[in-house]
């Protein structure tokens, strides 16, 4: 969590000197968003046991065509990044099969300190976004994510007592492809971020904990 708020404030100190030049360079048709988010996991199994905050960060640039003849209304079209962590106490045994996945429950068990699938795109965000009164934004869009890389992380003690620091990178099972739709409604620079993503985290079979990602947070458009 320390990690990502320290790239977000990294990024927003960055961008906000340069951000009036941008917008009048550009006649403010880019726009840029920082989304902090948590995850909640909807639908796991039984054999994914989540934990309830997983935090999250996204970022895009976005391209902003006119809708119609009006010019507070657009449609935004651009590239972006978004990194997931879904926190469990459940440890995936063999993240490397092709095959069923087998895991262990740590819940409650000494010793235990983290365990994580971290999860990295790079996607293709498509918005209609409307303003009301030149302050009130609202957005409506949808998002193709495609996965760059996937690794899991456990720091605890093994089965015979010993603390380990595991990491898998790569794993198996992952969707490669990702979709959510996204809504946001704020007031200038600020907004309320919600994305619903449509397919689950890993493939389906292969004894998968069913992950539905409900992200939900806050964005920041320093231009």
């Amino acid at each position: 969590m320390k990690r990502l708020l320290f790239i977000g404030i990294a990024l927003i100190l960055s961008v906000s000197g340069y951000a009036q030049l941008i917008a009048n360079k550009t006649d403010n048709k880019v726009t840029m968003n920082l989304d902090f988010f948590n995850d909640f996991q909807l639908s796991t199994n039984d054999n994914w046991d989540a934990r309830m905050f997983n935090q999250g960060f996204s970022c895009a640039l976005t391209y902003n065509f006119p809708l119609g003849e009006s010019t507070k209304h657009t449609v935004s079209l651009g590239v972006g990044y978004s990194g997931h962590n879904y926190f469990s106490y459940s440890r995936i045994m063999n993240p490397y099969t092709t095959d069923t996945l087998q895991f262990q429950q740590y819940r409650g068990e000494d010793g235990f300190k983290r365990n994580k699938l971290n999860c990295n795109y790079i996607e293709v965000p498509l918005e209609l976004r409307f303003r009301i009164k030149d302050a009130w934004k609202i957005g409506v869009g949808f998002k193709f994510g495609l996965l760059v890389n996937a690794k899991t992380k456990f720091v605890g003690n093994n089965e015979d007592g010993v603390r380990i620091h595991e990491k898998y990178c790569y794993i198996s099972n992952v969707e490669r492809y990702a979709y959510a739709a996204t809504l946001r409604v704020g007031y200038k620079w600020v907004s309320a971020f919600c994305a619903m993503q449509l397919v689950p985290v890993f493939e389906v079979g292969h004894d998968a904990p069913r992950i539905m990602p409900l992200s939900v947070g806050v964005t920041f458009a320093p231009f």
